[in-house]
């Protein structure tokens, strides 16, 4: 048996079910059926293989699996389960994991879900941050990302050195992934409305991949560093290591002048800042 073929709008299909949006939940779920479709376009450049982070009502997760793609979806309310479960339970390439994303088990939902998988969804803004490190935490296992996020997140993950928008995201997420803001989205394809601008980011993994433990002491250090973002990175290293000398040296061999700011420093020469400080433990 395959997914349910009565073609309704999302907006019948959640009254349908009873569905009310929850604000403890930052649920705003998508009803333009035309957006859906151009996301699941976006994330079918990257692979084939979903994990659908907070699949809701399934604006997504249809035009993904009448596109050929298997998800696996994740939803935590469960009259929504119920919405999935009955809707697409039949259907080719779908599986259904009702669980909380902020206490998700990574490895195991992305070995669920298959090679190289894509992790795609409508994120709610308290778990942005954690969904997007995540997918650096095991970027040498997915095949990219796709999400809807505030537009101010979109920003900074595509912010270039020098801008306010420049930082953590900007570093980590941009050393690893070319990330790209594919649209902005209005407030009006959403129930209820939002009150800020969306927009969809395509992280698509870069060729180099780090081993665990630089990247781990990298994370380390650029989280320190941007925590004091206006300083300046002599003073910085100098507080945290009390070596002027070695801080002076640190700083000529990677290319930075003393008196630059963490966000007035690019990505590569932060990865060289980092490897060359990384012996003193910054955290």
């Amino acid at each position: 048996m395959g997914m349910s073929s009565d073609v309704r709008s999302q907006l019948e299909l959640l009254r349908e079910y009873g569905i009310k949006p929850t604000r403890r939940r930052g649920q705003n779920f998508l009803l333009d059926g035309n957006l859906a479709r151009a996301i699941a376009l976006d994330i079918l450049t990257l692979g084939r293989n979903v994990l659908e982070l907070g699949a809701g009502g399934g604006a997504l997760t249809r035009p993904l699996l009448e596109a050929g793609a298997r998800v696996r979806a994740i939803e935590v309310d469960r009259g929504l389960c119920t919405i999935l479960a009955e809707e697409f339970g039949g259907a080719e390439g779908f599986t259904l994991q009702e669980g909380d994303i902020a206490k998700l088990d990574w490895e195991g939902e992305l070995s669920a879900t298959g090679d190289n998988p894509v992790l795609a969804g409508n994120l709610p803004y308290v778990l942005t941050s954690e969904v997007l490190f995540a997918l650096a935490d095991h970027r040498a296992r997915v095949a990219g990302g796709v999400f809807m996020v505030q537009k101010e997140v979109a920003q900074r993950l595509v912010a270039g050195p020098g801008s306010k928008e420049y930082g953590v995201l900007s570093v980590i997420l941009g050393s690893h992934f070319e990330c790209e803001l594919v649209r902005t989205v209005s407030a009006s394809v959403f129930w209820p409305r939002p009150d800020v601008t969306s927009a969809i980011v395509r992280l698509i993994p870069r060729r180099d991949v780090w081993d665990d433990q630089e990247f781990g002491a990298f994370k380390g250090v650029i989280k320190f560093l941007f925590n004091q973002r206006r300083k300046q990175l002599t003073r910085i290293l100098k507080a945290r290591l009390g070596d002027a000398d070695a801080v002076r040296e640190i700083l000529e061999a990677a290319a930075i002048e003393p008196s630059d700011r963490p966000e007035q420093v690019d990505r590569g020469r932060l990865r060289d800042l980092a490897r060359r400080v990384g012996k003193w433990e910054v955290s």
